[in-house]
Formats: C-alpha cells, structure tokens, sequence
C-alpha cells in the first residue's frame, strides 16, 4: 500500500469530556469537464465553503439519526440515505421508501442510494424515487461485504463490466445527469476502479465517490491515497472522498492534498464524534466568528437522550430498540474517556432500565 507522508485517521478526536463535561462522448465529456470545473471553482478552503456529507452507514443512519444530529449539532451539507435494496416486481411498496420521504428529509438535504445488479429492477425503483421528486440518486458499487459482493452487487458490480454499463444506461436514462456512484478502488486489488475509468467517464455522472480502499479490505488497514489519486487525476466527474475522516486535521491533510475534490464524505467518523463537522469547519476558519464552536459535554447528552427516546417511541419491544441502539454505540461509544468500559456494559445490556442506568451513570 502506498501513502507515505500521510497517515490518515490515526489521530485521535478529542474525548467528550476531558475539557468540558458540564450523447455523443465527445458532448458528454464536455459536459463532464464543466461540471467538474464548476464544482472545484465552488470548492474553497474555508468553513463556509467546504462541502461535508454525512455517509450511509446501514442501520446507523437512518432518518431519526440524521434529524438529531442536525438538531443538535449540524455542519453538515448534505446526507446520502443508507442504500434502498431493489425489488422483483413493477411496484415499490411504500414503507421500502420511508427513510427518504421529502417531507421528512428537510432538514438536511438528501441524495436516495440504491444497490442492486438487475437493470430491470434498478428502473422500477429509480422511477418510484423519481416520483418522489427526487432529481439526484446514488448507485451502491462500493458496499464491501462479502455476500453482497458475491451476488455482484456493491463493489461486485466493478467485476463485471457489461452489467456496470447496463446498470449506467438505466441510471442516466431515468436521472439524466442525477445519477452519481459511490465505488471503492477495487474489489481484492486497488487498480480495478481504474480499470473501470473509461466506462464511468463515458456517462454524464453528477459524481463519483471513492472510498480509498478495495471491498476486500473493508474497514480495516490504510486508505491507499495514491490510488485514489489516480483515479481523481483521470475522473470526468465531480469526486468526492471518502475513507478514514477521523479528525479536523485528517480533513485538513486531505484538502490540502487533493484540492480538486468537490467535497469530503464522512460516515464512521461523525457517528463516533457528531460534532466533527462543526470540529473540521473550525479548523478551516479559527478565526471566524460566524463558525461555531466544537460543542459542550451537555449538547451530546442531549443528543444521546433524544435519540433514545426517538428510537424508543419508533421501534417496538427493548430487543429492537437494544438492537439498534447498540449499532450506534459500537461507533459512538469511542468518543468518551472511559469508552471501552461503557461499551462493554452497553453491548451486554438486556432492557430499557439497564440502558437508562448506564446512560445516567455516563452523565452524571
């Protein structure tokens, strides 16, 4: 793996509490560069203008995720939906589209995100997202795990280049130029994404996320920043990054790195810490009072308390609520002083009033 003279994401966010606890191809192209060029040209190195989308996490992100944490923390641009899984059949149930509802969603703006490998498949529900009004869709080909992989959806789809192409057809024939990808580098090696370059360049992409590591990977080792370099260098769409934005500082680095990307995606690191964003756009502008501060020790217990009480009245049953809310803590619980002591209590808890206790003893 390459990416000497930057490390990123082993440093370490400040623990809650320890300093404050109270076409043609050739028009396509075209087309492409523009809107690359536009994007960089809106892209600056300052907190107002540095763009910051919150990541699908399945099971994490969800809705009630995202409205508390723009209640009460915020900094963020824009969110892509955990990924809505396609259907057999001609009609797209409507609680399959809950978590993207319009009405629901805006507060923060929202791109839907679909996985799947049958093009016929991937129409229905791209229409049925279309006719919620929605002019942007995102299509999963970087999910990495392994099962989703071997059925050639997520990063599966990079194996196969025919289906890739006809998945793109679909996705630019309903979106026109709306659709945009999230991929990884590869699958078992780095080079297969840009491999795969020529045919994502051949369609009106509105952009291209890359998590810097192969499905193989996963979560685990270093992002392969020159690999990822690559492929920004040859991209005719917009791209974003995604992969391992820990800190302030691992956000600085890779702007400072990669100054053509039009923003930064950050999943893992914001469920862990929710105020990084306001952290990153901080660090971006000391000196600006119009940019907040990172938040006090009191605004995370709010946050905490409201979203178990919003998962509390939405999800039936202590097992539903321990289920999701331990998905949550697996991340979060990382933020804290005594982290890995409070997430063994956490991930043993059996019932609403165990949880409650341990939430109480954190806040005390």
């Amino acid at each position: 793996m390459h990416n000497e003279g930057l490390k990123v994401g082993k440093s370490e966010s400040p623990k809650v509490g320890e300093t404050d606890k109270p076409t043609t191809n050739k028009r396509i192209n075209e087309q492409t560069d523009k809107r690359r060029n536009d994007a960089t040209m809106q892209r600056c190195n300052d907190a107002t203008n540095i763009r910051l989308i919150l990541a699908p996490l399945r099971g994490v992100t969800h809705l009630s995720f995202r409205r508390c944490l723009m209640k009460h923390f915020g900094g963020l641009d824009g969110a892509v939906s955990p990924f809505l899984t396609t259907v057999a059949g001609s009609k797209i149930k409507a609680t399959h589209l809950a978590d993207i509802l319009p009405e629901a969603n805006g507060f923060l703006p929202l791109v839907p995100q679909i996985i799947g490998k049958a093009p016929v498949q991937f129409r229905t529900l791209l229409l049925a997202v279309r006719d919620l009004g929605y002019s942007r869709c995102d299509l999963n080909i970087g999910c990495p795990w392994p099962l989703i992989v071997k059925k050639g959806r997520g990063s599966g789809l990079l194996r196969d280049a025919d289906n890739l192409r006809r998945m793109l057809d679909v996705g630019c024939e309903v979106m026109g130029d709306g659709l945009s990808v999230k991929v990884r580098l590869g699958i078992d090696r780095p080079g297969l994404l840009l491999e795969r370059m020529e045919i994502f360049n051949s369609y009106p992409l509105a952009e291209m996320t890359i998590h810097a590591r192969t499905a193989s990977q996963r979560y685990e080792g270093d992002v392969d920043l020159d690999g990822f370099a690559e492929c920004l260098a040859v991209a005719k769409a917009p791209v974003v990054y995604n992969g391992d934005i820990r800190t302030a500082e691992d956000c600085r680095r890779l702007a400072e790195r990669f100054p053509s990307v039009s923003g930064f995606m950050i999943g893992r690191g914001i469920v862990t810490d929710p105020a990084l964003a306001l952290r990153i756009r901080h660090a971006f502008a000391p000196g600006d009072g119009h940019v907040p501060q990172p938040t006090s020790w009191r605004a995370y217990e709010a946050f905490v308390r409201d979203y178990g009480e919003v998962t509390r009245a939405e999800l039936f049953g202590p097992g539903s609520f321990l289920g999701r809310m331990k998905e949550f803590w697996s991340y979060h619980h990382a933020s804290y002083p005594n982290g890995e002591a409070l997430w063994r209590r956490l991930r043993t808890c059996r019932s609403y009033a165990e949880y409650d206790i341990i939430v109480d003893d954190l806040f005390r």
